[in-house]
């Protein structure tokens, strides 16, 4: 078998045990021995959990605490990883991770950018076609290659993009979305005994991003630099459709 995990499991590390990362984790578990690290206690964790020096020792290590909290989680592991390792972000954002990793990394250590474009709601449904984006910041062809391999191995859409190309697409398919759902649940939206079949599909998006924490639904629309051009686009374009609907209003029967 050809892949990142051969017959004998390879280790992986996570760092950050919170909703995403022990999703993470099973995720991992299939092909890899993984272990993880938290700050904090967890009950019932995904994986065994360890210390941030063993974990920085491990092959592979992937970043899965939220974004604002990244730069300060690099810092503290950059002294104590293997020249060996690959460090690979989870990020659903990719331009400011990628910059973070190439200046607060060692300059030996490999850094591949990776946006799993699904979580534990999503794939609960299953993974096949399910997208990941991917691309070697800084590792070499063949370990690249690998991951790509072990990613269609789990029936994953695999995207490789630049981090600019990452974000002015999620600005779209991704910002927007959270930023429609939130606004949409916070007006109210419910189930309704006459719902069209469109309709149940935005109260499916306001159920998910409302299960999303608000760091998350923060980090998503401030760090991606092209979210907030998407925004004003987005309120513009609907003051000018409400204007039109005024304007053309019908007389009174």
């Amino acid at each position: 078998m050809d892949t990142v995990a051969q017959a004998q499991k390879e280790q992986a590390g996570i760092i950050g045990m919170g909703r995403f990362g022990s999703f993470w984790a099973e995720f991992l578990s299939s092909h890899f021995e993984v272990y993880g690290y938290s700050r904090s206690q967890k009950e019932n964790p995904a994986c065994k959990l360890i210390s941030l020096e063993e974990i920085c020792r491990l092959k592979t290590v992937f970043i899965c605490v939220p974004m604002r909290a990244v730069p300060e989680t690099l810092e503290r592991i950059a002294p104590l990883l293997s020249p060996e390792t690959t460090v690979a972000d989870t990020c659903s954002v990719k331009v400011l991770p990628v910059r973070w990793m190439l200046e607060k990394l060692p300059p030996k250590v490999k850094i591949l950018a990776t946006h799993p474009m699904f979580g534990p709601e999503s794939a609960k449904f299953g993974l096949d076609g399910l997208p990941v984006v991917v691309y070697p910041v800084r590792i070499p062809d063949e370990d690249f290659k690998r991951w790509k391999l072990f990613f269609l191995e789990k029936k994953l859409a695999v995207r490789e993009m630049t981090a600019e190309e990452h974000d002015r697409e999620a600005a779209k398919t991704q910002a927007l979305t959270h930023m429609v759902g939130r606004t949409l649940s916070r007006l109210g939206v419910k189930d309704s005994p006459i719902g069209t079949l469109w309709y149940q599909k935005l109260v499916s998006i306001c159920r998910q991003v409302d299960k999303d924490s608000p760091e998350l639904f923060n980090d998503m629309q401030h760090l991606n630099p092209y979210a907030g051009e998407v925004r004003r686009n987005f309120a513009r374009i609907w003051e000018e459709t409400s204007a039109e609907l005024e304007r053309e209003k019908p007389g009174t029967v």
